[in-house]
């Protein structure tokens, strides 16, 4: 005879980077576990697969998990987190200057309240000369985990990141589908540009819309006020 199972109940939440309505359930052991190991292991790649397959078991809805914006799997991650284990999660937080073992905090943070920070300057549409222009897609969480290993001399994989984020070129009326270019197209495309024009680029991804919260404290010890942001999923795991 079969053991019974639980009916698991069902919230909704929005994502951040289109305002959709979004269902999900909460995460069971397994996923748990899961997500546990790969934190031990840590090894991005391995994070990375069991994020999306966290969303993949828990998201009702029909959406596509592997292509979803970074700050868009975390946030969903987080909500999931959130019905599942806790919406209150306890963090602390040392002083900068003491080295008192008391000159630590406490802070509990709501899940469900934390929203995702966006710069009013940033935009996918960015214009780089005459009529000439790009618009350019988030980067999904295989992407960011790879650009996370770039070091600052590793042009090549700066490039790849931006060619393989472009959606499509714009001039006057015409579109080109970065889909119906090869990369080496694009990659010319990109060679041809200014390195004021590059940098417009680079700061898409600079200014992008990002899961942090801003903390501020007081430490008992010294009174030294303290005021940081924490930033990515792995702050509130």
């Amino acid at each position: 005879m079969a053991l019974p199972k639980q009916i698991l109940p069902t919230y909704t939440t929005e994502l951040p980077s289109t305002g959709k309505s979004i269902k999900f359930k909460p995460f069971q052991v397994r996923e748990e576990k899961a997500l546990l190991l790969a934190q031990q292991s840590d090894d991005k790649g391995i994070m990375a697969d069991t994020l999306k397959d966290v969303v993949k078991h828990c998201v009702i809805d029909n959406i596509d998990v592997e292509s979803l914006a970074m700050f868009d799997l975390e946030y969903l991650l987080l909500q999931i987190r959130a019905k599942s284990i806790g919406e209150i999660v306890s963090l602390i937080f040392s002083c900068d200057v003491c080295d008192d073992k008391k000159a630590k905090v406490k802070i509990n943070f709501d899940l469900t309240q934390l929203q995702v920070k966006k710069d009013p300057n940033h935009t996918n549409r960015i214009k780089l000369f005459g009529t000439t222009g790009v618009v350019l897609k988030y980067p999904d969480v295989n992407a960011i985990s790879q650009f996370d290993r770039l070091g600052d001399d590793d042009i090549d994989g700066i490039f790849d990141l931006i060619i393989g984020s472009i959606d499509y070129v714009y001039s006057d009326d015409e579109f080109f589908y970065a889909k119906d270019q090869t990369k080496q197209e694009l990659h010319e495309f990109i060679d041809n540009l200014t390195q004021v024009q590059f940098q417009e680029l680079v700061k898409f991804f600079e200014t992008m819309p990002k899961l942090r919260q801003d903390v501020t404290y007081t430490c008992p010890v010294c009174n030294l006020a303290h005021n940081k942001y924490i930033e990515g999923i792995d702050s509130f795991f």
